[in-house]
């Protein structure tokens, strides 16, 4: 079975069906978050498709997959949103295979990897909840396949798709703009290691990112006026909830970790956005020690193998994670020793959990904060799985 290269298609059909009855039994899941990406995208079917004025805070790609299917809505309720991300949950399968297949290629190993995450309890989870998570999995992983093809090869066309979908990537979550110039920096690297023109690949990375970007900086501009990369009145709202006098855990829950009571008065969302900032950033001036230990509980949080919110914080999920997550994460841990003959290749999903992790511990930290980088872990730890049945076997 592990040497077919035809099991990842009848893993699709098997996703997509188990997929469907976790939606059916389970319904779709309208986190906070998510409620506010169903209310942006039914604002964009009743603006014509175009992006409202006075929805800057959100990255628009999410309300925009979501917007093509608030006509669904009539026939299965909110069910209907949680179609694309099945969807795309399923194909993302698909490319983490193909991932596997590119970096190890090894058919039995790369099955494996599919097998593995096409029944990952998580990813499944995900996959019917109204959030940004699996959209954002699927354009990450899509683009860290162009990427390692293009370390491999030195194709300009791979660049270009990745700096494409990564961008893309970047239009769902912003935290992803900040880690442009690293991976700029590790394809020169890679490119001045293998005697490649440098200045092709930084031409083709930036007119491709600007090019992808630039749609949105200019209904920003008719918005605001001025120049905004991202969007205004969220990012200090966020490092406010990360760094502040209430939060003893790490996460940022209102009123539980943050309040912000003191900036209700501040109705510009921009100047209100800058006093958030300056005040997380007073309190770490003023609490060096305070903020240290919080960094520490942040990265506990981020990688623990329990729940922390109160609604999953049940034997039975913290037994289902122990035996998904947690096996992942020691398979994983064991991998690294093995892994450094295809590090090359592996290279820019370790750039990236290493910034995200930095990037949450700036700001807050949450299990589902991770999961981008568990198809990672999976793609590694099934690379430690394959050597362990090889060791025992002989």
């Amino acid at each position: 079975m592990l040497k077919s290269e035809n099991l990842v298609y009848k893993l699709l059909v098997i996703s997509i069906f188990v997929k469907l009855l976790i939606l059916y039994f389970l319904g779709a899941k309208p986190f906070l978050d998510g409620t506010e990406y169903l209310h942006i995208a039914n604002s964009i079917v009743n603006n014509n498709f175009l992006y409202p004025n006075d929805e800057l805070v959100n990255a628009p790609i999410t309300p925009y997959i979501y917007s093509f299917f608030v006509w669904l809505e009539n026939f299965i309720g909110i069910n209907a949103y949680a179609i694309p991300n099945i969807i795309l949950s399923t194909a993302t399968i698909y490319i983490v295979y193909l991932i596997s297949l590119e970096i190890f290629n090894n058919q039995k190993l790369a099955n494996i990897t599919a097998i593995i995450i096409t029944f990952y309890p998580f990813l499944n989870f995900y996959s019917i909840s109204i959030l940004t998570e699996t959209i954002y999995i699927f354009f990450l992983y899509l683009s860290f396949l162009y990427g390692i093809r293009f370390i491999k090869y030195f194709r300009y066309k791979d660049l270009s798709l990745f700096v494409l979908f990564f961008t893309i990537d970047t239009l769902t979550r912003f935290q992803n703009l900040a880690m442009m110039p690293f991976f700029l920096g590790l394809f020169i690297y890679f490119g001045y290691k293998n005697k490649q023109k440098i200045i092709p690949i930084i031409l083709i990375f930036s007119g491709v990112f600007l090019l992808t970007m630039t749609p949105w900086w200019i209904r920003n501009y008719q918005v605001y006026n001025k120049f905004v990369p991202m969007a205004t009145g969220y990012s200090g709202h966020v490092f406010w909830a990360g760094n502040n006098p209430l939060n003893k855990t790490g996460g940022g829950i209102e009123p539980i970790d943050v309040k912000y009571t003191q900036f209700e008065h501040i109705k510009d969302l921009s100047k209100r956005d800058e006093a958030e900032w300056k005040a997380g950033i007073e309190w770490i001036k003023n609490n060096p020690t305070d903020w240290i230990i919080l960094e520490f509980k942040k990265l506990k949080r981020l990688f623990s193998i329990t729940f922390y919110a109160k609604k999953f914080d049940k034997w039975y999920y913290n037994l289902i994670s122990f035996f998904s997550y947690g096996i992942v994460l020691l398979l994983f841990i064991y991998s690294l020793f093995y892994i450094k003959p295809y590090f090359k290749y592996l290279s820019i999903m370790f750039l990236y959990s290493f910034l995200m992790v930095g990037i949450y511990l700036v700001f807050i930290a949450s299990i589902r904060y991770r999961l981008p980088i568990e198809p990672f872990m999976i793609i590694v730890a099934s690379y430690g799985l394959m050597r362990l049945k090889e060791k025992y076997e002989k």
